[in-house]
């Protein structure tokens, strides 16, 4: 899971103004906060809901579209695409608050961070966890899911820049078949749960891009973007809370969930109406989705810091969760002003782009 920035360059005769302020997609911004809400749910009240995996996934969904929406648009565009500068924007963003948390984690060396942090502060903390097959330290736990992006983000701007249009389309099939045989196999594979789970974990995000090649051909688009689809996406989604026990964590949900999600993640960009469109586009959902990279890289810390001044919280439940997603919210707001938004000034320095 990740917050990353929904910054886009529109092009002419994209989707409606509604979906857009200030070239961003206001909509999938407010579904960063309802994900980012799903998982201060999960870990500081019930970790065990039958749709877990829901949040993560549509993380993964968004910005596997996303990447693939901005770096799409920018080789259409024409002129030179500088990947090390691609990289070195991520860097920007991502690094200070990660290696902010690290270092107080460290300093601390809450549940021995101090020994791991070498690993954690270079985006192998999905690695470490599977080879020691257990998600310790718990204070980095959540940054599995941040790796298994980043990772991903390697390899795809050369995918995307460097194939033609038809090879995207095998390489994003290839990588969805393959990972779906890896979950659904593993035994026979001699795959760990840890592996399986913590490190081959592309497809959703290949779902997303999957969404994003599906929108550029027109009767694909009209029809995953329609109520009918829309409501089988829901009914995909919701599937576990009506079907046997155990379908939510069975490979056929995983698939049937991120084909859901990619519908729903196509229909923000398209723009919701009425009061769903409202709730998720408005001023909160925004300000939400800016600080939600915070939110994600603090909240456990945080966690641990507080159940050492107030023991109570300790026990995760609905008390828990609301304390807590305030103070994380603090949290993250401070470090937004003071420190990751003048750092991600600097991105000016490194354009992605420049005319012939």
């Amino acid at each position: 899971m990740t917050a990353y920035s929904a910054e886009v360059a529109v092009s002419a005769g994209s989707n409606s103004d509604e979906a857009l302020i200030g070239g961003r997609r206001v909509q999938v911004d407010g579904l960063r906060a309802l994900a980012m809400f799903g998982v201060l749910y999960v870990h500081y009240t019930d970790a065990s809901p039958l749709t877990e995996d829901l949040r993560v996934s549509l993380f993964f969904v968004v910005s596997g579209y996303l990447i693939t929406f901005i770096l799409w648009t920018a080789k259409q565009r024409g002129g030179q695409i500088n990947v090390l500068n691609f990289y070195a924007r991520r860097a920007l963003r991502l690094l200070p608050a990660l290696w902010a948390m690290i270092l107080v984690a460290a300093a601390l060396n809450i549940d021995g961070a101090r020994h791991e942090a070498i690993w954690h502060m270079f985006q192998l903390s999905n690695v470490r966890f599977a080879m020691n097959g257990d998600m310790a330290p718990w204070v980095f736990a959540q940054l599995w899911s941040l790796n298994v992006l980043e990772q991903f983000y390697i390899l795809w701007p050369l995918v995307i820049l460097f194939l033609p249009l038809r090879w995207i389309y095998v390489v994003t099939f290839a990588i969805i078949f393959s990972m779906h045989v890896l979950h659904e196999h593993q035994d026979e594979i001699g795959l760990t749960d840890d592996w399986d789970y913590l490190v081959l974990s592309w497809d959703p995000i290949a779902f997303g891009v999957l969404a994003f090649l599906l929108q550029q051909i027109e009767t694909a688009s009209e029809m995953l973007t329609s109520s009918g689809a829309k409501i089988l996406a829901l009914i995909a989604i919701a599937s576990p809370y009506f079907l046997w026990d155990g379908f939510g964590d069975s490979t056929t949900y995983r698939l049937l969930s991120c084909m859901g999600l990619a519908v729903i993640v196509l229909g923000a960009f398209k723009g919701y109406g009425g009061v769903l469109g409202w709730l998720l586009g408005c001023g909160v959902a925004r300000f939400i989705s800016k600080i939600s990279y915070g939110v994600y890289i603090y909240h456990m810390l945080a966690w641990a810091i507080m159940m050492h001044w107030f023991p109570s919280l300790e026990t995760a439940d609905f008390k828990t969760f609301l304390a807590m997603s305030a103070v994380t919210m603090s949290i993250a707001t401070l470090s937004w002003y003071a420190m990751e938004q003048p750092i991600n000034r600097l991105k000016a320095y490194f354009p992605t782009t420049s005319r012939l």
